[in-house]
């Protein structure tokens, strides 16, 4: 039986219906976990004990009579995330022994639910970056094409087979960006809506815990189980009953569409996607044209806030608090060699220019205005949303790019020119597939207002089809 093919709700029913117990489930991902991670690297850490201890558990737990929405599903969690007494590393060697005292608060409500850990997936060096090629593991390639970063590595789990749910970080994009690279459906909750207690992130105003999965219907079940209140986390909002899921025909859609947005990309992306609008509007959704000011300058103001944020968190490793300590004859000379050798390449960068940025020199003159500008961006997606119930931006400018020939870090850092915006507005977003351009996904998001996601997934869920299977030797 293939049951890598299997959505995750099919999966958990499978496993309610006793077709197949929940320890026979998490063995056979398990062993495609093991025998693919040599060629696709996604994976820090496969928990083989572990899962099966969680797994059996879960069939006693059945056995009991207990109703398990996700029962014995198994999940990828980003490296960034805890899960208690297990390695969270965040793409760090300097904390790859580091091992937490509790599960964050997302992965506690997927374990109740009755899914599965089958281990922790890559990312760069302090999540600082959408490619992997920083973390100390090397970097993770994508399941379509081994040639080609996968963006994400829970996506490229998902994508690969070795998963049937990935439970990853976003803030500049990441999520999204390796869901448009894998061809799955990725979503970034909107702010508040999931609890970031137990996430690691070095940017605090824009870090957010989202799903990534084959079906958008997978990824809303999950953030049902997950949204709501945390007092760990003051930002949650207090919703009762979680998103809703908004049954709406996609006759009864209004769509926004920036025309000025969607003409930055390339051809071949730009007419892709307009054959994927198409396909929402033959579905009978309506779509009106809608202007998002400042767009392009976002980008600058999410790099100038999240760097300075960046050179903050990253000071607590210093061999002391966090981090390997590398001794010297005095204080100075001690935080000195603990940062050079601890710090890579991005995140010495990052330290030296966010400081600079919170200087007395360039605080109200670059970082004020970058605040600024954050008000602005919000504030016209807000607007937007007044003429419509959903926008459609692009999710990245182009498909997954070569693992070889690194980009500087400007270019890379313009990878998240369309997701670094909606970050910055605080709105849900789901990426979902849009099609292929020379053989390789490219996704599209789907972004509402507050707890809209719902929504989100509803209306993706009748229109874009599920992901293809990888044409990489993955069966």
């Amino acid at each position: 039986m293939d049951l890598h093919k299997l959505t995750a709700l099919q999966a958990a029913q499978a496993v309610r219906k006793k077709e197949l117990s929940a320890r026979e489930l998490v063995a056979f991902f398990l062993d495609r976990c093991t025998a693919l991670n040599g060629s696709l690297n996604s994976f820090i850490h496969i928990f083989k004990e572990e899962a099966l201890r969680q797994a059996d558990l879960v069939d006693q737990k059945l056995e009991a009579g207990e109703q398990l929405p996700l029962a014995g599903v198994p999940v990828a969690v980003k490296d960034d995330l805890w899960f208690r007494d297990q390695p969270a590393s965040w793409g760090a060697a300097a904390l790859k022994n580091f091992r937490p005292p509790a599960h964050a608060a997302a992965v506690q409500k997927l374990l109740e639910a009755g899914a599965v850990v089958v281990g922790k997936t890559n990312l760069d060096q302090f999540g600082l970056g959408s490619t992997t090629a920083s973390s100390f593991a090397g970097p993770t390639l994508n399941p379509w094409d081994r040639e080609r970063v996968a963006g994400d590595a829970a996506a490229a789990a998902v994508a690969a087979g070795q998963c049937l749910l990935g439970l990853s970080s976003d803030t500049g994009g990441s999520l999204r960006t390796g869901a448009s690279f894998c061809g799955l459906f990725g979503l970034r909750p909107g702010a508040g809506t999931v609890s970031r207690y137990g996430l690691a992130t070095f940017a605090s105003s824009f870090a957010g815990v989202g799903l990534v999965a084959g079906e958008a219907g997978d990824v809303f079940a999950a953030l049902k189980l997950m949204a709501g209140y945390d007092r760990r986390d003051a930002a949650t909002a207090a919703v009762r009953e979680g998103p809703a899921y908004r049954e709406s025909a996609p006759g009864e859609i209004k769509i926004g569409f920036p025309r000025a947005v969607f003409a930055r990309l390339e051809e071949g992306v730009r007419s892709l996607l307009e054959k994927a609008r198409e396909s929402y509007a033959a579905a009978g959704a309506r779509f009106v044209e809608v202007e998002l000011p400042l767009f392009q300058e976002a980008l600058q103001a999410y790099y100038v806030l999240a760097v300075a944020e960046a050179s903050s968190n990253l000071a607590r490793f210093d061999g002391i608090r966090f981090g390997t300590p590398y001794q010297g004859e005095d204080l100075e000379e001690w935080y000195f060699r603990t940062r050079s050798l601890t710090l890579g390449e991005e995140a010495k960068r990052r330290s030296v220019i966010g400081t600079y940025l919170l200087s007395r020199e360039a605080f109200q003159d670059i970082y004020r205005q970058a605040q600024k500008v954050w008000n602005l961006v919000r504030k016209g997606f807000s607007d937007a949303l007044e003429s419509c119930d959903l926008l459609m931006l692009p999710a990245a400018a182009s498909p997954a790019g070569p693992v070889e020939g690194a980009k500087s870090f400007l270019e890379a850092y313009a990878q998240d020119a369309f997701t670094a915006p909606v970050t910055l507005s605080g709105f849900p977003s789901l990426c979902v597939p849009a099609g292929e351009l020379d053989s390789l996904p490219v996704g599209l998001q789907l972004v509402g207002p507050p707890f809209s996601e719902g929504q989100l997934a509803g209306l993706a869920s009748r229109v874009a089809k599920r992901f293809k299977t990888p044409p990489a030797g993955i069966s």
